[in-house]
């Protein structure tokens, strides 16, 4: 995620990380597996009708289930086929099961509900005053409009099942494999992402569209969802998006999903990091043709490897996507550009540092009051600047091959820290337990 600081106060103040619905509320409960999401949305009403279905799998036996759903009217609550009996009380709905759910056994809760979303899915105008509806989930907001763990240490595949007016486009995550024309002048759009992702980065996108497509020299698809008006500039504001894209595949590993979307949006940050379709501003430089937004667009495309395929475990490590994701913006740039342009990034990054650091907050850190302020110059700048010292550190060679092995061995799954040090650690062949404290479990910068 890029941050777009004119905006990011709006987020600030809603997110309270001392509220139990900032937590995974069936930890070590449940696996969530799947959800198939089918909402209807008009161009008339914030009014949304929609049903998920969750495939979950139990870890311990279970006679009630908890989910995040904020504001929604619930309509009903199935269990494998029977209607249970719940309460929904302060974004929590807790259901009490008939009988108990043994462990290690899979099982379906269908939930239908409505009512007009007060956060994550925005219906509105956009910036040409034409219609359009865009979520924008982050940090625990997909449960605005979708019963959900809201939490990214359950990543879960999604099926979409969007219903518009036939006149608009839909974008979501994975690959859009249907597209059924309905009786009334309604569309239905499916889309399917087969690999598990954490609800933050689900999304929806609605409008009138203008699709580009083009692809990476590996054959992966990229495609451009713009507002007609704004096409021609992301042409050349997103004309090094495919080389990214290769860039880090050799770097890292292979793109973990089948296409990449590059959406303008209505988010509130300068760029939203959803998996396999990345949301930007409107506001953007890329579709106003103002000035050079290539470093977004190369820290949003980072994540989908970083922070969308490996997922760090908590909030509180944060740094797994944001640090990573911005340091290798810098590395993107050092390889085409060269060494001036990279020490030229690294240096605004410490100025950056240096003028908005309180230095008495480390890397890793859960005193936070919102999961808002986890979005600052100690995850962001902090994290990459630890992650170049450890390149120092351990030489190009054990830095970049950690960095393959790591991913390879977490894709699709979570981790945290210590994970990613033991793995280092063993390419290395070196103790970097001082090393890690210091940077990431002190405050300010180690000397």
């Amino acid at each position: 995620m890029k941050i777009l600081l004119l905006l990011f106060a709006v987020t600030i103040n809603s997110i309270n990380a001392s509220e139990k619905s900032d937590y995974n509320l069936m930890q070590n409960k449940i696996d969530v597996i799947n959800y198939i999401i089918d909402l209807k949305i008009s161009d008339v009403s914030k009014e949304i009708s929609a049903k998920t279905e969750i495939a979950f799998k139990t870890i311990s036996d279970l006679q009630e289930l908890k989910l995040n759903m904020k504001g929604m009217k619930i309509h009903s609550c199935i269990v494998d086929n029977q209607e249970m009996v719940y309460n929904h009380l302060d974004g929590i709905i807790t259901i009490q099961l008939a009988s108990l759910l043994q462990s290690n056994t899979h099982h379906s809760l269908i939930i239908e509900y409505s009512g007009i979303p007060k956060s994550g899915l925005f219906i509105g105008k956009n910036k040409y005053r034409n219609f359009s509806a865009f979520s924008d989930n982050w940090a625990n907001f997909a449960s605005h409009w979708f019963p959900s763990i809201d939490h990214p240490s359950d990543k879960a595949s999604a099926t979409f099942n969007i219903t518009v007016p036939d006149k608009y486009e839909v974008i979501c995550n994975g690959d859009q494999i249907n597209r059924a024309t309905l009786n009334n002048s309604e569309v239905q759009y499916t889309f399917q992402i087969n690999e598990p992702i954490p609800t933050y980065c689900m999304v929806v996108g609605v409008c009138d569209f203008a699709i580009t497509e083009t692809k990476t020299s590996s054959g992966i698809p990229i495609f451009y969802y713009t507002y007609p008006e704004d096409s021609l500039h992301a042409v050349n504001g997103f004309k090094r998006a495919a080389d990214m894209v290769s860039f880090y595949e050799e770097t890292i590993g292979p793109f973990p999903y089948s296409r990449l979307s590059l959406v303008e949006s209505s988010t509130v940050f300068g760029g939203m990091e959803n998996s396999s379709a990345i949301f930007f501003t409107e506001k953007s430089p890329s579709f106003t043709g103002e000035r050079d937004n290539e470093e977004t667009v190369a820290h949003e495309i980072a994540h989908q490897w970083f922070g969308d395929a490996v997922t760090m475990s908590d909030w509180s490590e944060i740094w797994l996507s944001e640090g990573f994701a911005t340091y290798f913006t810098a590395l993107y740039f050092e390889a085409r550009e060269g060494e001036v342009r990279f020490n030229s990034i690294m240096n605004e990054y410490m100025k950056s540092y240096k003028q908005n650091s309180k230095s008495n907050i480390p890397v890793i850190y859960n005193g936070y009051k919102n999961l808002s302020e986890m979005l600052n110059v100690e995850t962001y700048q902090k994290g990459a600047f630890f992650l170049h010292t450890l390149r120092r550190q351990i030489g190009d060679k054990n830095f970049f091959k950690s960095i393959q092995e790591y991913y390879k061995k977490f894709i699709h799954t979570n981790t945290n820290t210590n994970e990613f040090k033991s793995v280092v650690e063993k390419i290395s062949g070196k103790n970097l337990d001082e090393f890690f404290y210091k940077w990431l479990y002190q405050p300010g910068l180690p000397n």
